[in-house]
């Protein structure tokens, strides 16, 4: 059975049209996501035992619209549909315009992961960030407009420099082909090394890396949980995903220095500036940018050593999991429910990278990778920032513990739901299988 991957794509942005004309908003939404998780599972499924998949609409490349799938793709499209529907289930009124923009949300995020064409990647963009900004601003208090405008501003830079350096690739090379201008690569001219730079520094917005995340506190501060939890599974990992697209159109040994050192600074001051934090989801925030830094570490080292696309597959599926769990928590003071006490343990376990957790084999790998280099001092930067992870989560599960604040049924176990897919990708050993080379470098 052939899944077209343009489905996954066209059948959330259609009924997120069609939802004012709808009632019952939750429901069909609810429909809407656990169809797009299944068909997602299904297209990897096909991937997994017949190849990378593509479809192009209207004309052939690199004319046409392009959408290409390998199995991290494919993967990364099952992880963001399927904790979209999770996080949904813990939503508990739901308003026609809230379900709208959520589904355009997941929508677009799924698209950047599977499109082929680098525009078409600026247009998912940028319907990712507007339904962004508008749900984050959802709450209508001061906090939330804050973040929401510090959001939009930076977002609309990071557009226009998207835009700019999509211009120049094509002046370049008359495509906008991913895979058609990564074989005509050559040594950079001037206007490609400037492409590089503009596209980097718009895609690193989205991709909250340093030190283009200025908006990000403020942001997952100000939005309901359920939406810091989306931001943080959702756009983000469409983002730094972009970036490991990125780094195969300009894969020169300097693209690679350049995103190792970019890497190194945003893991550590993010997670020093974590464990400054007093406030919970400033603090998960934070946690956040420094996620990110030690996962494009991890594609840095891609042209370097095999263990890299491992340890990038299994940090994105703990930070998206894991985070996703800990934003839907932080709406609470404490972990009142066994289930939520469960979801707080193994979320955090998992983040600071205590073993069997998914994040474990993420840092695991990474480690092995830079071993294999001899990079010491990569492995030095990990382990402090290890170090103060684990102090500043020790001290955010002290607190919580002590705390009591019941929830309903319906929130308590989406957090635990997620929680436990980082403990199964940790422990199911059919996942070394599937996290192999051939996505990301060979795709």
């Amino acid at each position: 059975m052939v899944i077209h991957p343009v489905l996954l794509i066209a059948i959330p942005l259609l009924f997120a049209f069609l939802m004012p004309l709808l009632k019952r908003a939750k429901a069909v939404t609810i429909i809407i996501l656990l169809f797009n998780t299944l068909l997602a599972i299904l297209m990897f499924h096909n991937v997994y035992n017949n190849g990378p998949l593509y479809e192009i609409i209207a004309f052939s490349p690199p004319i046409g619209i392009y959408l290409y799938v390998d199995n991290i793709a494919a993967l990364l499209a099952v992880m963001i549909n399927l904790l979209a529907f999770i996080n949904f289930l813990s939503v508990e009124k739901v308003e026609i315009k809230f379900a709208m923009l959520y589904l355009l949300a997941v929508a677009s995020s799924t698209g950047i992961v599977i499109t082929g064409d680098i525009f078409n990647m600026f247009v998912f963009f940028e319907i990712a960030a507007v339904s962004s900004y508008a749900l984050v601003a959802w709450k209508r208090d001061k906090e939330a407009l804050e973040g929401a405008i510090k959001y939009m501003v930076l977002g609309s830079i990071a557009s226009v420099l998207m835009l700019v350096g999509i211009a120049f690739l094509y002046s370049e090379f008359r495509s906008l082909n991913i895979y058609d201008i990564m074989n005509r690569m050559d040594e950079g001219s001037v206007l490609i090394l400037l492409s590089f730079a503009f596209l980097l520094t718009g895609i690193g917005v989205e991709a909250e890396i340093f030190p283009l995340n200025g908006w990000v506190p403020d942001a997952y501060q100000g939005a309901a949980g359920s939406i810091a939890s989306l931001l943080s599974f959702g756009p983000s990992k469409a983002g730094i995903y972009a970036i490991a697209r990125l780094l195969m159109i300009f894969s020169w040994q300097q693209s690679y220095d350049l995103a190792l050192s970019v890497g190194i600074m945003t893991l550590l001051i993010g997670e020093l500036a974590a464990f400054r934090q007093e406030n919970v989801k400033r603090m998960l925030a934070y946690s956040s940018i420094g996620q990110m830094g030690l996962i494009l570490i991890s594609l840095s080292m891609l042209d370097s050593t095999d263990y890299a696309i491992i340890a990038f597959f299994f940090l994105l599926v703990s930070h998206a999991a894991s985070k996703g769990a800990l934003f839907l928590l932080s709406e609470r003071k404490g972990f009142g429910s066994n289930a939520s006490k469960y979801a707080g343990i193994v979320s955090v376990m998992s983040l600071i990278g205590m073993p069997p957790m998914a994040g474990f084999w993420g840092k695991w790998y990474i480690i092995m990778g830079a071993m294999q280099m001899e990079a010491w001092w990569i492995i030095a930067a990990i382990v402090f920032s290890s170090v103060v992870e684990a102090a500043y989560f020790a001290r955010y599960l002290s607190t919580t513990m002590q705390e009591e604040e019941h929830a309903s049924i319906i929130a308590a176990y989406p957090p635990a739901i997620m929680a436990t897919l980082t403990l199964l990708l940790g422990i199911l050993p059919f996942i070394y299988k599937i996290a192999t080379i051939g996505g990301v470098i060979n795709g």
